[in-house]
């Protein structure tokens, strides 16, 4: 495909009305009970999607992609930006970030003049370091093992991991306004050392929140103690994610998050999981957290219904069917802070089920929609090129509700 004679020829925007038209058909539950609303000014609400062949890469559709989400205007020559990785483990991508997009992005922001840092802190599973100083595993480690760490010294970025910067390295910081959290959060204190944050996340499931993209990518910024009462948060889990992105220092310099689907984690995940390679794979981002979840969440309700067996395994998960185990959150969340923290069942309340089904009702995007009262905020869809998949972009219209 000649992509620099194409791009210049292409584009098809679809218009999606407001979110509050959506209510009244049912699409958007807005009841919340008894919190204040958090006043904030909502950004441009433009997802900017390109489209590839399975196994192909295109630097010049992701660069046109990524400058039709963002005019740059915030980025000044010098100005120190943070794009945060997915890095739960060391498991290649689709369990992480896209190494390819994480290669073009970095060469977009040095042509820009940015001074560039990348990093994040894994998973506590994986990467467990306390004020004991009990160390088990590396963010370091597990970013080599999945080749991105050679991508971050190759563009003359700065690889920054988290927790080895000290347990005593966080600061203690709340979410604006009403929020589900007891106590404070402990971020790292990075977040105050750098002008802007970009998101390079992961399109996949995840067996905890059912979808990892830009809202769940800021646990990261965690220290453990902070995941712990994550994991104990029980029907207010879903919230508690989405509302680390609400914390002053990590809301005032996001302007960015972008994704990859080359390939996709359709069940289970983090770590492991089906994972599948779309006849047409996007690449996408947008200034606005919302906006670019439920484009991702879109995409991956089509690669579970379109391209993933009902009789789905994976050797690494173990018996039963994946769609059974997406289902048997509490029990793996149970396990998983036992393991973790030695916590008892009676000391982690049940995470609720969220079954997939209207995009906009996911607890997450539905916190971050009233907390943001973004429910008249319209939005739309940039296609720089057109979808190979026909299937597909009928699909996420009646997704997306165009």
């Amino acid at each position: 495909m000649n992509w620099n004679a194409d791009l210049n020829r292409r584009e098809f925007l679809w218009t999606i009305g407001s979110l509050s038209a959506m209510a009244a058909m049912g699409g958007v539950n807005f009841l919340f009970s008894g919190d204040n609303r958090v006043a904030a000014a909502g950004k441009g609400a433009r997802v900017s999607v390109g489209w590839l062949n399975r196994d192909e890469t295109s630097n010049v559709l992701f660069k046109s992609m990524i400058e039709k989400a963002t005019d740059f205007s915030w980025l000044k020559k010098g100005d120190k930006v943070l794009v945060k990785l997915a890095l739960n483990s060391g498991n290649p991508n689709p369990s992480t970030s896209d190494p390819w997009s994480l290669d073009c992005l970095l060469k977009i922001l040095n042509e820009r003049g940015a001074k560039t840092y990348v990093g994040d802190q894994s998973g506590v599973r994986n990467v467990y370091w306390t004020a004991a100083g009990q160390q088990r595993g590396s963010s370091r480690a597990f970013c080599k093992a999945t080749g991105m760490l050679d991508i971050i010294e190759a563009n003359g970025a700065t690889p920054v991991f988290f927790e080895e910067r000290g347990y005593d390295s966080y600061i203690k910081t709340s979410p604006a306004g009403a929020h589900h959290w007891k106590n404070p959060l402990q971020v790292t204190s990075f977040v105050n050392e750098v002008d802007h944050i970009i998101y390079l996340t992961r399109l996949g499931s995840h067996g905890f929140a059912d979808i990892t993209s830009g809202m769940k990518i800021g646990v990261g910024f965690l220290r453990e103690d902070s995941r712990r009462e994550l994991h104990q948060g029980g029907d207010n889990f879903y919230a508690m994610y989405e509302e680390i992105n609400e914390v002053p220092e990590i809301k005032s310099k996001l302007r960015l998050s972008v994704s990859a689907g080359r390939k996709v984690m359709s069940l289970i995940g983090p770590d492991a999981g089906y994972i599948l390679e779309p006849y047409g794979a996007p690449i996408f981002a947008s200034e606005n957290l919302m906006a670019h979840e439920i484009f991702a969440y879109a995409f991956l309700q089509y690669c579970r219904e379109y391209m993933t067996p009902k009789d789905a395994t994976n050797e690494a998960i173990g018996s039963g069917t994946l769609w059974e185990i997406q289902k048997n959150r509490t029990a793996r969340n149970r396990g998983f802070l036992k393991y973790v923290w030695n916590l008892s069942e009676d000391q982690v309340p049940p995470i609720p089920v969220w079954q997939p089904g209207d995009i906009y009702k996911h607890p997450a995007i539905a916190n971050y929609i009233k907390l943001n009262q973004q429910e008249n905020t319209q939005f739309a869809v940039t296609e720089i090129n057109e979808n190979p998949d026909s299937i597909a972009r009928g699909y996420l219209q009646r997704q997306l509700k165009v």
